[in-house]
């Protein structure tokens, strides 16, 4: 991508700090925020006392991104698959993997810019698709939070690009006896702790050129009950 045709930053995805997510469809904003922290509240009683292993049915990532002189472009990346563990209605560990093929930006609407700037999130400047066909998030620890529109932390480690990176995550979880789902926060993240550096401030660039390295993200998954 390249903002010179409307290019962007790029979104990487999953997790460190925070805002707030909107309860139907996290779709990210530009604001950033402070680090999170864990809570130590006392966890409320589950609704359910579901366990076992559950499949994600579907799931995607939604990001956002600007340069330093405010252009901005947002879009997604679909869920691959994954696998969570539950054990009497609580959320024990888990892993969910994105496909960084399907890296699409919904803000352009001319199709050759479209074009383009998905182009250039998939080569070597940004996501590298082709060597890193996959992202993968993966959590043993999930904290219960006081948060009033997120009930738990999940934390867990990203891996993208070969990089390997620690982040804590709120989430709004909803456990049935069939289905767990997980919406989170929208939060920033640093696309340089996974070496997306392009036009990065670490590298020097220009003041007009630069794109932030900072982006935003949030996420929707579901998962059902694997039949045994």
């Amino acid at each position: 991508m390249s903002y010179s045709s409307g290019a962007c930053l790029v979104a990487a995805l999953t997790l460190g700090v925070f805002s707030s997510c909107q309860k139907n469809a996290p779709k990210p904003t530009d604001n950033h925020t402070a680090q999170v922290k864990l809570d130590t509240v006392h966890e409320k009683a589950p609704n359910s006392r579901a366990s076992g292993n559950f499949e994600v049915s579907n799931g995607v990532v939604y990001w956002a991104g600007r340069s330093a002189v405010g252009d901005s472009h947002n879009g997604n990346i679909q869920v691959a698959d994954g696998m969570l563990k539950a054990d009497g209605g609580k959320l024990l560990s888990g892993s969910v993997s994105l496909d960084m093929t399907s890296v699409t930006v919904v803000d352009l609407k001319d199709p050759g810019e479209k074009r383009d700037l998905e182009s250039h999130l998939k080569d070597s400047d940004f996501f590298e698709v082709r060597k890193f066909p996959k992202a993968e998030f993966k959590f043993t620890e999930v904290y219960p939070s006081n948060m009033p529109d997120f009930n738990y932390v999940v934390s867990g480690t990203l891996t993208m690009k070969g990089k390997t990176k620690g982040v804590n995550i709120p989430v709004m979880l909803k456990i049935s006896d069939n289905e767990i789902e997980a919406q989170s926060a929208t939060f920033p993240i640093n696309r340089t702790d996974w070496g997306i550096n392009f036009r990065s401030g670490i590298l020097g660039t220009a003041s007009d050129k630069l794109i932030q390295d900072v982006v935003t993200v949030s996420f929707l998954i579901k998962a059902k009950k694997k039949l045994d």
